[in-house]
């Protein structure tokens, strides 16, 4: 029987799949199982994954109608056959030692979770730099441990799959249906409800930056990105928590939902406040009920710097919205909602040639982003060597 399934959630990512794949069959620790979770891909990624599987008993290709992301990875949890699990991005790798390190740390710490660091690194210069890394620790709990407060990724950990499917209670834990921030709601009920989980001190993961920043509707953005913000309260607040996990929500809005809202100001009202089109004004109207859904129970000293600190900061410009919220006030809101509209920073232009060359000079002095180089550039070799030319 395998010890660790990996799965490989894939729509339409034929250009980096067999990467991905290869990534999977170098690792040290050989008793795997690999599932091609693809969602209804139109381009080779099911030819790819069905190439892979006869070639590597390991590999198997499951297909499923396109139903989005957090649908494709409670499919490959419910495939899964390992006593642990993790999620690999189709565009991402593994480095050569991943499974074998966590795995032994899992079975040392008799933990249900292990958090491994990450490199993240862009295939255009191969500038990198580490997503949020932590030092190596043992049973460590999500209510005591800020810094994890921000590790809400899937695929930087791997789990227990008897735990994922049982939970402590027999309540197991799904993937939400949400196109964006799915999981960041899966790690909050796991992060409440685990008793210890533990961190290993190397880089497992390759994380590729360009692919990432899918665009987004404005459909989407407000009943996916804003809407998964009210079941992320839900988790953190239930009542079995009590105040627990408050200052993990309030950083998760000040700093993620706040973006969010500023970001859908203006992409729904004019600079005047009114709707861009009709449709814009019921989306804008969402917002504000969303709002009002997701300030039930917060309480307006959360959010200031007194009962915030030492971990936190206020974030000023949250805290009359989210106070008109908490007032059931949407009159008030919707004004400082429209004034959003009207003041937004300019972004600064990251893809010119001089950002392109000044990331270049950095990642030529920088072991990680060698590391990356040669990791990279080995795995699609092995791809070209595997499939040949087609």
């Amino acid at each position: 029987m395998p010890v660790l399934s990996v799965v490989v959630p894939t729509y339409n990512m034929e250009q980096w799949l067999p990467v991905a794949l290869e990534s999977c069959l170098e690792q040290s620790h050989r008793e795997l199982d690999i599932i091609v979770l693809n969602d209804g891909s139109s381009d080779r990624s099911g030819d790819i994954a069905e190439r892979y599987a006869a070639l590597d008993s390991r590999v198997r290709h499951v297909a499923q109608a396109n139903a989005g992301l957090g649908a494709a990875r409670q499919a490959g949890q419910d495939a899964a056959r390992g006593d642990y699990i993790t999620w690999l991005d189709a565009d991402d790798a593994l480095l050569p030692d991943s499974a074998a390190v966590m795995l032994a740390v899992a079975k040392r710490d008799a933990v249900p979770m292990v958090c491994g660091n990450a490199i993240v690194f862009s295939d255009k210069t191969f500038n990198t730099r580490r997503y949020f890394p932590h030092p190596p620790a043992s049973r460590l709990t999500f209510a005591e441990s800020p810094a994890y407060w921000k590790s809400k990724v899937v695929w930087r950990w791997i789990f227990s799959l008897p735990f994922l499917r049982t939970g402590k209670d027999g309540s197991g834990f799904t993937h939400p249906h949400f196109k964006f921030g799915q999981d960041v709601c899966f790690m909050f009920d796991l992060f409440t409800r685990v008793d210890a989980f533990s961190q290993c001190e190397d880089d497992m993961y390759l994380f590729r930056q360009e692919h990432k920043s899918a665009v987004r509707s404005a459909e989407t953005l407000v009943e996916h990105e804003i809407a998964q913000y009210v079941r992320a309260r839900e988790i953190l607040l239930a009542p079995a928590n009590g105040e627990r996990f408050v200052k993990p929500l309030v950083k998760y809005l000040n700093e993620n939902y706040w973006r969010d809202v500023r970001e859908a100001a203006p992409r729904l009202l004019l600079p005047d406040g009114s709707p861009r089109t009709p449709e814009d004004g019921r989306l804008a109207e969402r917002v504000l009920e969303l709002g009002l859904d997701l300030f039930t129970g917060v309480r307006p000293e959360w959010l200031s710097q007194s009962w915030l600190a030492p971990e936190l900061k206020e974030e000023a410009g949250l805290r009359p919205l989210a106070e008109a919220f908490i007032a059931t006030d949407k009159a008030a809101a919707r004004r400082l909602f429209a004034g959003l509209a009207a003041n937004q920073p300019k972004d600064v232009d990251k893809q010119s040639a001089f950002h392109t060359l000044r990331r270049r000079v950095k990642a030529f002095f920088n072991p990680r982003s060698r590391l990356a180089a040669r990791t990279i550039r080995r795995l699609e070799a092995k791809a070209r060597q595997r499939l040949g030319s087609s």
